[in-house]
Order: C-alpha cells, then sequence, then structure tokens
C-alpha cells in the first residue's frame, strides 16, 4: 500500500506532459502510416479539382511518413504495402519494387501484395519499351502468384493480359485471358487506409474513396485494354470472313467486360466501365450477326437498347447516391460500400449483371486477413 502510494505522489509531482512529449508518446508507427494516407489524400479537401501536380505533390509529401511508419513497425505488412503503392503512384518504380517484395517477405498469404509486386514489375519492364517483350516474365509470375491465392477472381489474370499486350505478346496473353474467363468473379484489393482521416467524419469517407477508386480505375482500365484488343482481333478475323474466330474473340470480350461490371464491391466506376466494355462487345456482334445472318441481330439491337436504359438508370442511381449523402452521411467505410451497392444494384439487374453477392461466392478475405485489406 505504501509502496503504491508513493508511486502516485511521484506521478503527481512530475511536470505535466507537453504537446509535443504526448506526441512523442504515442506510437509512432500508427501515427506516421495515417499522416502518410492524410498527406496523400490531402488534395481532396482542396476546394477546386486538384491539378496531375498537385496530385503528385500529394504523393511525394506522403512517402517520408510512410517510410517512417514502416522504420518504426518494420514487421508490419500493411505499412510495406501502402509504401509499395505510394512509391509506384508517384513514379518510384524500384522502390515501390523492393516495398512490395519486403511485404511479401512478411506475409506470403495476400494476393493484394503479390498484385503490387506485378504491377512494380511490369512499370520497370516498359521504361524501355524496345526490351519490355523480353522482360515481362516477372511481371506475369506476380500477377499469377495473386491469382493462385485468389482462385475465384479474374482480376489478377486480366491484369497480366494487359502487362502482356502492352509488351506486344499476345500469345502469352491468350491463354491468360481464356484462365481468366474460367473464374466466376471479379473482386478489387482493398489498399490498408486507416479509417479516420479527418476529424469531419464526411470529408475523412471521400479521402478513403479518393485514395480506393483511384487504384480500381486504374486497374478496370488495364481490363478494358484487354478487351479493346480482343476486339480488334475479333475485327481482324471479321474482315477475313472468319466468322467462327471473330466470335470467340467477341464473345471473350463480352465475358471481361461481364465481369467487369459486376466488380464486387458493386461501384459506380466499375459498373460504369463495364457498360462501356459492354456497349462495344455487343456493336462488334450485332455487326457479326449482320454478316452472318444467322437471326441473332436483333438480340444484339435488344441488348443494346436496354444498355440505353440502364444508362439512364445508372444517372438516376448516382442522383439518389448523392443526395442520400448528403442528407444522411454513411457512418463507417463500411456504410458507405453498401449503400453504393444498393444504388447500382437495380442497374446491374436491368443490364443482365448479376450483382457480386449473387455469383458463385468469392474469398472474402486473403488467407486470413480482413476484408478491408
Amino acid at each position: 500500500m505504501r509502496a503504491m502510494l508513493a508511486m502516485v505522489l511521484l506521478l503527481l509531482a512530475a511536470p505535466p506532459m507537453s504537446p509535443a512529449d504526448f506526441a512523442e508518446a504515442q506510437p509512432k508507427g500508427p501515427a506516421e502510416f495515417l499522416a502518410a494516407w492524410q498527406a496523400f489524400a490531402k488534395v481532396v479537401k482542396s476546394p477546386a479539382a486538384p491539378s496531375p501536380d498537385a496530385r503528385q505533390q500529394a504523393r511525394i509529401a506522403a512517402i517520408p511518413h510512410m517510410e517512417a511508419a514502416v522504420e518504426a513497425d518494420d514487421a508490419n505488412p500493411d505499412y510495406r504495402a501502402a509504401l509499395a503503392h505510394i512509391y509506384l503512384s508517384a513514379g518510384k518504380y524500384a522502390e515501390g519494387k523492393d516495398a512490395a517484395n519486403r511485404a511479401i517477405d512478411r506475409d506470403r498469404r495476400r494476393p493484394s501484395f503479390y498484385l503490387l509486386r506485378g504491377q512494380a514489375e511490369a512499370a520497370l519492364a516498359h521504361m524501355d519499351p524496345e526490351t519490355a517483350r523480353d522482360r515481362i516474365g516477372p511481371a506475369l509470375r506476380a500477377f499469377d502468384d495473386a491469382a493462385r491465392l485468389d482462385p475465384s477472381n479474374s482480376l489478377p489474370l486480366l491484369q497480366a493480359a494487359s502487362v502482356a499486350i502492352d509488351a506486344g505478346r499476345t500469345d502469352l496473353a491468350e491463354p491468360t485471358v481464356k484462365r481468366a474467363l474460367q473464374r466466376p468473379g471479379f473482386r478489387f484489393y482493398r489498399l490498408p487506409v486507416p479509417d479516420g482521416l479527418d476529424s469531419d467524419q464526411t470529408t475523412s469517407l471521400h479521402m478513403w474513396q479518393y485514395i480506393q477508386l483511384g487504384q480500381w480505375a486504374e486497374l478496370v482500365a488495364r481490363c478494358q485494354n484487354v478487351e479493346r484488343t480482343w476486339l480488334k482481333l475479333g475485327e481482324q478475323k471479321l474482315e477475313e470472313e472468319d466468322f467462327e474466330g471473330a466470335e470467340t474473340y467477341f464473345r471473350e470480350a463480352l465475358g471481361i467486360a461481364r465481369r467487369t461490371g459486376s466488380a464486387e464491391p458493386n461501384v459506380f466506376i466499375g459498373v460504369n466501365f463495364g457498360m462501356d466494355m459492354l456497349e462495344d462487345a455487343y456493336v462488334r456482334l450485332l455487326r457479326l450477326a449482320e454478316k452472318r445472318e444467322n437471326g441473332e441481330a436483333e438480340r444484339w439491337r435488344g441488348e443494346l437498347g436496354v444498355l440505353q436504359i440502364g444508362r439512364q438508370e445508372l444517372r438516376g442511381a448516382l442522383q439518389q447516391y448523392l443526395k442520400r449523402l448528403e442528407e444522411d452521411p454513411p457512418r463507417s467505410v463500411d456504410d458507405l460500400l453498401h449503400f453504393e451497392a444498393e444504388c447500382v444494384r437495380r442497374t446491374l439487374l436491368g443490364i443482365g449483371l448479376a450483382p457480386a453477392e449473387e455469383m458463385e461466392p468469392a474469398k472474402r478475405d486473403e488467407g486470413g486477413a480482413p476484408p478491408s485489406q
């Protein structure tokens, strides 16, 4: 009892901690991790649309904070993965590759880490277009590792196909696309971004969206790259009057579009890209049907008509979404994603794309990692 009383008196006699002392006493890793993402997404708080230069400056500003987080807790794989993404966003591809490799060293079960490695290897290979076709092997192997760890998800394989196409290796893309189309779903990976990016909850959620949607838009654009290449190959077959060859490419392009449009989580960006891709595929299939005179032209005209109605529906859903966000802001990231999925669900059903939860179940996590990772 006397020892406890002496300790209390000693603490009471000590001078109060200054704000600087208090900040120093906090765990440095989480504080720097938060500061890095706050710096990365700071442009969201600008009253005007941020310029490309402002976005790049924000990425550069985030780097020392994330490096400090890694230094404070070198064993944390999320810190390494976040650093890899920020490096890649800033154009520091060699550093991004190293950070992704170190994240994998700390957790070999996470497909998103291998996706980062693949992105880094692809960027390094394409820095010299003359030799890219002979240097994409490490990128393709990294995407294949991600695909192996997430066997129901077509996303990693479509990324690999896009890299192969850009390197002039359509021969490598062909079997990869076929493998992707044998998978039932398409799931985005979330970057490890903490909650509470801003004291204002609405601003915090907008910052989270900015980070995640920036990554997802890039991934979807690569899928669109594959689809457009397949449509061009199909057009070549059509010109040669190889109707069966043209149909194969067009239908595979349609399969890519359908997976992209129904990506999980169901978000506007995935549905919008998917609808553009669907329209491109339907137009080619209509042209093929008219050439073959096999009676399928009416079907594809009907699909195009349904798609136009779907576009109107999606615009209305977006207005509903924005109004709801203003009137009843979501309280968490999960609430935000759930409401967005609700808003696009009717459009997905209307254009014949089952929402992700109605498809064959995909893995919700990455080898035991929380779904948010």
